[in-house]
């Protein structure tokens, strides 16, 4: 951070109380721990931006410190006290000052070894011993540069200083990743998107292509339901919680973000335990397979956090013999060397030379110190050189041989500390094998007792006990106790943050009364307190909860305290989605699969293989053959699914006919001809009678219309001035064609006359409006 920064917050008078001062100076700080992160450095990266201009446009953002001073002020209410700034030495770690003492110790002590010994060194000796103190001097300066300026609390010159207030002066608390999340990471990507970098083009031109196979590929584009979503994570503690929205919206992405701990604010990402609803089940038998999944979590997530204290397996045991091999031969290794050069040293044969080592040592122990500073004036240099080896090798054994018990202590006490884990995992263990098996136990003793003349006699008793099979009831109560202990255990000790159950594709359940049962048969089960449920429902239920105050009551309402739907992708987060997986894609092939796939995150992902998979057989196509593949190809798709449905019907003249015209739109791209076609098709739908192949005509006739207009804008002639907001409307009559073509088709043939695109179409259309009245429609047919 530059010295001009540093002396606006600490200098500036526009601070009017200490509150506002420190405000600001946690945004410094949590600014700071944002732009260190890899995706925000990475985009800062791809889009050629500086940190120095993050940092001066938020520092100034009124807007950010008002929202963090918020949030002091809950902790202050919370009972946290504000403490005055802190000194800079205040804020060091104690680590500066060890590694300072040891340079210092270091420095000093080889100085002082080097006065004592430097008169009975000869020549070689002392040069090498220069050579030390030159080493010595260089590595206690590099010591000294790399940990100075952090006590001093100075940058040394760079942009990011390493002055680090004490946490107490920041005043946020345990809330530091939650302002992180929630509104300084938030506020740069908005500071990013506003800057990105727009390229514009007709031709299909990428730099690099990462994470579009995947669903999500760790780039999350953040919608208002995800943000919703986050909300909820951070403040409820139990509930049960309804994820709405169209099949392939992202329910499942956005409990996988969940998952990962994307969607986290404070403390570590939860513990997700995730699975599907099935189409035909038992109700006990779903929520034993709930249970022995979060059983099955648990013991990951506890084995995981306790891996250094549980038993090893057999592939860890043989790894960890190769490695006590590797060591012991490394210790034989060293000793052999240095006893060696010991022996060659002392200068006495191989018997003698023991006795002699030992005599010495014994005669410098009997009487410290006088006898150690005797030996060192009476015995020669390569007899202290031949000691000092010695001592080396005593060295490793006598270490080796302490830090056996020793690590046997810390051992214990680990697991002694940790006893509640195991605990917890041990209960895992026994309540998994329980909801898998029917188990049977028999105990008992026998005895026998001889009698004179041959004679015997004993008696036996035992006794079996056989599980018998839990009711619903019992089940469920099992399910809500041990996940209120694992939620407890785990959180004390601080693994996880808290604990989310997952249920997800209950939308697939096509009768609405099958899923509304088994909500009401699994709802037992939500309500535990440190864990959050969320379960994935239909449009349907979104309908009947919001319906609630209306008197309507039903299984949803009563079983979920909130609904979150997510909705479509916008224009500018489709955009966002293909810029964060295609590096230097144009605009316009963005505004194409988004006005194709209509917002739905999953269509969106297709189209854009689809694109992309054409620049793989093309080099460089233009707009105009991208969207012809792409329209070809949906054309092909949706007419095979239409004559699937008119074979289906009675072979009368009027089918054959309709089946001919489906198969002739498939066989051309031309937009006029396209139109010609869909105005054909919707104007035989609106006879005097209703028809069994009215909603054919009308799918068959707005998707035909709404591909012809797609040919008709995404062309070679698309500039930066006609992508304007308005595209979005062909995006919204791509969702409404399948439940409502008839208002699809109104929205079309809009966005056609304000685009001027065949004002003859829409001047026919606008006889008998969108909504037919057969006594009103004309039957001419009338030539484009």
């Amino acid at each position: 951070m530059t010295d001009g920064v540093l002396e606006y917050l600490f200098e500036s008078s526009e601070f009017e109380d200490f509150g506002s001062w420190t405000a600001r100076l946690a945004l410094r700080v949590l600014l700071e721990d944002a732009l260190n992160e890899d995706d925000i450095a990475k985009a800062l990266v791809d889009e050629r931006l500086r940190r120095k201009d993050v940092r001066q446009t938020l520092l100034l953002d009124d807007s950010l410190s008002a929202r963090i001073r918020i949030e002091q002020d809950r902790l202050v209410h919370a009972g946290l006290e504000r403490s005055r700034p802190a000194s800079r030495f205040e804020s060091l770690r104690a680590g500066h000052y060890f590694w300072l003492a040891t340079v210092a110790g270091v420095g000093v002590g080889y100085v002082s070894l080097l006065r004592f010994a430097w008169p009975r060194l000869p020549l070689p000796w002392q040069v090498v011993a220069v050579f030390g103190l030159v080493a010595v001097i260089a590595l206690s300066g590099r010591a000294l540069v790399r940990r100075v300026p952090s006590v001093l609390g100075m940058a040394g010159g760079q942009e990011i200083g390493a002055f680090q207030p004490h946490p107490d002066l920041l005043c946020i608390g345990d809330r530091r990743g939650y302002l992180l999340a929630e509104i300084v990471v938030p506020a740069i990507q908005e500071f990013i998107r506003a800057r990105r970098s727009v390229r514009h083009g007709t031709k299909l031109v990428y730099t690099e292509v990462a994470g579009l196979y995947e669903v999500d590929g760790g780039k999350v584009v953040v919608t208002a339901g995800a943000e919703r979503l986050r909300r909820i994570i951070e403040r409820a503690d139990s509930g049960a919680v309804a994820l709405a929205g169209s099949r392939g919206v992202g329910k499942t992405t956005a409990i996988e973000a969940v998952r990962q701990g994307r969607l986290n604010n404070i403390g570590s990402p939860p513990l997700v335990v995730m699975t599907s609803a099935p189409s035909n089940y038992e109700a006990r038998d779903f929520v034993l397979h709930m249970h022995a999944l979060l059983c099955r979590t648990v013991i990951d997530k506890v084995s995981e956090a306790l891996r250094p204290l549980l038993p090893r397996s057999k592939d860890e045991r043989w790894a960890a013999v190769r490695q006590g091999v590797v060591e012991l031969a490394s210790f034989f290794t060293f000793a052999i060397v240095c006893l060696g050069a010991a022996l060659l040293l002392w200068g006495v044969s191989l018997p003698r030379f023991p006795v002699e080592v030992g005599t010495v040592v014994a005669a410098a122990v009997a009487d410290l110190p006088v006898s150690a500073q005797m030996l060192w004036n009476s015995q020669p240099l390569n007899h202290l050189l031949a000691l000092g080896a010695v001592a080396l090798v005593a060295w490793r054994v006598v270490w080796a041989v302490m830090l056996a018990p020793l690590r046997l202590v810390v051992l214990f006490s680990r697991r002694h500390r940790h006893r509640d884990l195991f605990d917890l995992r041990r209960s895992a263990v026994q309540q998994l094998a329980q909801t898998r098996f029917l188990q049977t136990h028999t105990t008992g003793w026998s005895g026998k007792l001889s009698l004179p003349l041959k004679g015997e006699a004993g008696r036996t008793w035992s006794m079996q006990r056989a599980e018998q099979q839990l009711t619903h009831p019992e089940v469920v109560e099992k399910l809500r106790l041990f996940a209120e202990e694992s939620s407890r255990t785990l959180r004390d000790n601080h693994i996880i943050d808290r604990m989310v159950i997952a249920i997800d594709e209950l939308d697939k359940i096509g009768e609405p009364e099958k899923a509304q049962q088994f909500v009401n048969d699994i709802k037992g089960v939500f309500g535990v307190p440190g864990c959050l449920f969320f379960v994935s429902v239909s449009d349907d239920a979104v309908l009947n909860f919001e319906q609630r105050g209306l008197g309507i009551r039903d299984a949803f309402d009563s079983a979920f305290s909130e609904m979150v739907r997510l909705e479509h992708f916008t224009l500018d987060e489709s955009r966002l989605w293909i810029a964060l997986r295609i590096t230097g894609v144009t605009e316009q092939f963005c505004y194409l699969c988004h006005c194709l796939s209509g917002g739905l995150p999953r269509d969106l992902q297709r189209y854009t293989i689809e694109m992309v998979d054409v620049s793989t057989t093309v080099y460089e196509p233009r707009l105009a053959t991208v969207t012809e593949t792409l329209v070809r190809n949906d054309l092909a798709t949706k007419i095979h699914a239409l004559t699937s449905v008119t074979s289906t019907l009675e072979a009368t003249s009027e089918h054959v006919a309709l089946s001919a015209k489906l198969l002739a739109i498939q066989e051309t791209t031309i937009p006029l001809e396209l139109a010609r076609l869909a105005d054909d098709l919707v104007r035989e739908s609106a006879e005097d009678s209703v028809k069994p192949t009215d909603d054919i005509r009308w799918n068959a006739g707005c998707f035909t219309l709404f591909c012809a207009t797609i040919l008709d804008v995404f062309n070679d002639d698309l500039g930066s001035e006609e992508l304007t907001a308005d595209l979005h409307q062909l995006a919204l009559a791509r969702r409404q064609m399948a439940m409502h073509p008839q208002l699809a088709w109104r929205r079309i043939v809009d966005f056609r006359k304000d685009r001027s695109l065949d004002p003859a179409l829409y001047e026919r259309v606008e006889r008998w409006r969108y909504f037919p009245q057969p006594q009103l429609i004309r039957r001419e047919r009338v030539r484009l």
